[in-house]
């Protein structure tokens, strides 16, 4: 069941390159959310933007709800500009989010794909879960995985073991985050029980493919363009095997990847 509320902003820091961590109360959503599901966000108090935005769920820091978002449009901006003090209209906890019962699951991250893992990360973590983590990016200007749930300003990658892979070859391995991934998958003894992936498109549709070849159950948190966030606008259709659509804000935004038809995306 989602909650609508009127939630103070704490924060809104930038900890990289057009990167910023909002930190807002809000205890009744915060207490309900599961990593991998998301809340939609009216980015200012006025009425401009008319619709609200969809936001993966960074973390929960007590009574705190944590974004971590990228400012690319004219929503993202106007959202930079939120100050201390001021309230935002938001609601969720909405969607599906990851399975995370898998032994040794996969965390498989690209760019802003990092958001809702660093919180099933954070989460295994707590419960003392082992996992592997993967996260490719395009170069390491655009490494922005600071650990800021607990607030540090430590590096994802140093504090629990992400190997990491960027396209200039400037952070980890020189090349995809799938080829440390495919490594990973021909170890038979390390294989992991399920794969968790999130990021763009064709990096969702290559992991995806690759599991499937190796026959290791993957999970994919699919965005897609949100207008209302419960069913009803059908503008986050994904395209579905055997014909017909997942809505990414129900049946979605983590789907298990065989249910999705990939040949379409």
């Amino acid at each position: 069941m989602s909650i609508s509320l009127k939630a103070k902003v704490m924060s809104n820091q930038p900890v990289g390159p057009e990167i910023f961590l909002l930190t807002l109360e809000a205890p009744a959503i915060a207490d309900a959310a599961r990593p991998g599901q998301f809340v939609m966000l009216r980015v200012s108090p006025g009425p401009d933007p008319l619709l609200a935005r969809p936001f993966s769920i960074h973390g929960v820091e007590g009574g705190k709800l944590l974004i971590l978002y990228q400012v690319k449009g004219k929503g993202t901006k106007l959202l930079a500009q939120a100050r201390p003090g001021s309230e935002l209209l938001v609601w969720g906890p909405l969607g599906r989010g990851f399975d995370l019962a898998a032994e040794r699951p996969a965390l498989v991250a690209g760019g802003m794909g990092i958001a809702p893992l660093a919180f099933a990360a954070e989460r295994l973590e707590e419960r003392g879960a082992a996992f592997d983590a993967f996260y490719g990016l395009a170069s390491k200007e655009a490494f922005i995985a600071w650990d800021s749930v607990s607030g540090d300003g430590a590096f994802f990658l140093e504090d629990w073991g992400w190997n990491g892979a960027s396209e200039d070859g400037s952070v980890g391995l020189h090349g995809l985050v799938t080829e440390p991934l495919r490594t990973r998958l021909e170890q038979d003894g390390e294989r992991p029980g399920a794969v968790l992936a999130c990021g763009p498109l064709p990096m969702l549709k290559a992991v995806a493919l690759l599991c499937a070849e190796f026959e290791v159950a993957c999970q994919t948190s699919l965005e897609a363009p949100m207008a209302c966030g419960v069913g009803a606008c059908l503008g986050c259709a994904i395209p579905s095997v055997g014909g017909g659509y997942l809505r990414a804000c129900q049946e979605g935004p983590v789907m298990d990847a065989s249910l999705v038809d990939w040949k379409k995306i």
